[in-house]
């Protein structure tokens, strides 16, 4: 395997400073809102106030205990973050507009939901023109996250938010002079109550809540080395469904043209829905910035947009989706390579965001072994999932469903890298600083590879043919051309025999 060291993301010795001293990740932050580079002109203004439900942290989490226990070690591993409230504000007819002394206008709105570590908001109308900007600001602190701007938005117009620290927030839409709006703009209509603290604001108070269990390892620890291509595709996202707010990992997976297309592959039970793509609210690079600190990291590399659903199956628990936009050429993200032949491996290797916090690694010693879906999905189907565990190093958790698991860099026959399969539960989880005994199952990427129609297989968007039977990654996801880049790994795409066809 090619060995590169991640340069752009390495941290100086003060960045690794400020990130230990900090219990909050840092979030989305560019230009500030104009109430806050302007305090005077608001000065004395109230704000009117949309008061949520308040949120029962303590009984929440023991809710999520006790189902997680009735589904012992058969148990998905997506992790609910919020619980969900339907509201109805938007520019005509909630907050306040504040008219400034430039001729521009200030539109306002403060939420609070008593006990919410967080607030996760959905626009299902943000149709905005060029200049209007949104920022999301804590009254007490004047913290900020934004601008958000129509870019940030769906194709159809709607905006979906990762979650916002604390238990108040205010609204703040900036319209420069000259600037008109048309009626009903912007529509909030979702706002997501948290009560996993997944930002690490002010600390962790409750068993269960914000940071993952010890025995994790950071990505940045040795056991990551081999692969920084893999890391760097790897990013946690939020969605939401009729029970709330939801917390997955996925992976951006390259294609036979190496096209730069953003592929990203996650699980069935996370997305399998074209709202539930919508509201896909992603994290980049949110890593611990030394081995063993187990926090710190940024979540600065936030990208909004959702992705349009392509290809998902329950039975082997796959989704493919298409990111609405690339991702940031700061991020400096990457493709990862797959290999569809199916063909158990001596131990893998997982890439994830367990209970949605800094990414982990984890060592499985194991040969694959192959099993039907441990989580109870796909009707009668058999033999579609990769058994693994237990685990030597680290572990997963709530939050890491979707994740990839990939063949390791000393695998015989080489590979190392490539995705063979997609997270869907299990029982593995921390017993103190140490793995338990219990296992996992990935659906396997051979199986989710081919299937009846384009939109229950990988191959049509992944791959030239079914015939192919591997892709390596690259670095350089973002370029704006669609020549291959000098990174690529040097070997090349393989098809399989005619005998092995269809496998």
């Amino acid at each position: 395997m090619m060995m590169k060291v991640r340069a752009a993301k390495r941290f100086t010795l003060l960045s690794a400073i400020l990130f230990a001293c900090c219990t909050t990740a840092l979030a989305m932050q560019g230009d500030p809102p104009y109430s806050v580079a302007h305090p005077q002109a608001l000065a004395g203004l109230s704000v009117p106030q949309l008061v949520l439900k308040p949120v029962d942290q303590a009984g929440l989490l023991a809710s999520d205990a006790r189902q997680l226990g009735a589904s012992g070690e058969n148990a998905e591993k997506r992790l609910r973050v919020a619980t969900p409230n339907r509201v109805d504000a938007d520019t005509d007819h909630a907050g306040v507009w504040v008219p400034l002394a430039d001729g521009g206008r200030l539109w306002r709105l403060q939420l609070h939901a008593d006990g919410a570590t967080d607030l996760r908001l959905g626009f299902d109308r943000f149709d905005v023109p060029a200049g209007v900007t949104l920022h999301l600001i804590a009254p007490s602190t004047s913290a900020y996250e934004g601008p958000f701007t129509s870019s940030d938005a769906s194709p159809d117009h709607q905006l979906w938010l990762a979650p916002f620290a604390g238990d108040t927030l205010v609204l703040e839409l900036h319209v420069p002079p000259g600037v008109q709006l048309t009626p009903h703009a912007v529509h909030l209509s979702s706002a997501g109550t948290g009560y996993r603290n997944t930002t690490g604001a002010g600390g962790f108070t409750l068993f269960g809540a914000g940071a993952s269990g010890t025995c994790n390892i950071d990505v940045v620890c040795p056991l990551g080395n081999p692969y920084p291509f893999e890391i760097s595709a790897v990013a946690k996202f939020y969605f939401d469904t009729t029970e709330g707010s939801f917390l997955c990992t996925g992976t951006l997976m390259n294609d036979i043209a190496q096209d730069f297309k953003p592929y990203f592959l996650t699980a069935d039970h996370c997305i399998n829905t074209q709202a539930e793509a919508t509201s896909m609210s992603l994290i980049w690079n949110y890593e611990s910035p030394t081995c063993g600190a187990h926090g710190g990291g940024s979540t600065a590399d936030t990208q909004n947009g959702g992705a349009t659903l392509v290809a998902h199956r329950a039975d082997v628990d796959f989704s493919l989706v298409r990111l609405n936009s690339m991702p940031s050429s700061a991020f400096n993200v990457a493709y990862a390579g797959w290999d569809a032949n199916g063909t158990a491996t001596a131990g893998s290797i997982g890439i994830h965001h367990p209970s949605g916090w800094v990414k982990a690694i984890t060592q499985n010693t194991h040969t694959l072994t192959t099993i039907n879906n441990c989580i109870g999905t796909g009707g009668g189907s058999t033999a579609t999932h990769w058994k693994t565990g237990p685990y030597a190093q680290g572990t997963t958790e709530g939050g890491s469903s979707g994740s990839a698991l990939l063949i390791p860099s000393n695998a015989p026959g080489g590979g190392g890298g490539r995705v063979i399969g997609m997270l869907s539960g299990g029982g593995a989880a921390c017993s103190g600083s140490v793995p338990n005994t219990l296992t996992d199952c990935y659906g396997k990427f051979s199986v989710a590879f081919d299937g009846s129609s384009a939109s229950q297989r990988l191959s049509d968007w992944l791959a030239a043919t079914s015939d192919t039977i591997f892709r390596n990654g690259f670095e350089g996801a973002t370029a704006a051309t669609t020549a291959e880049p000098a990174s690529v790994r040097s070997v090349p795409s393989v098809v399989r025999p005619a005998s092995d066809a269809g496998k």
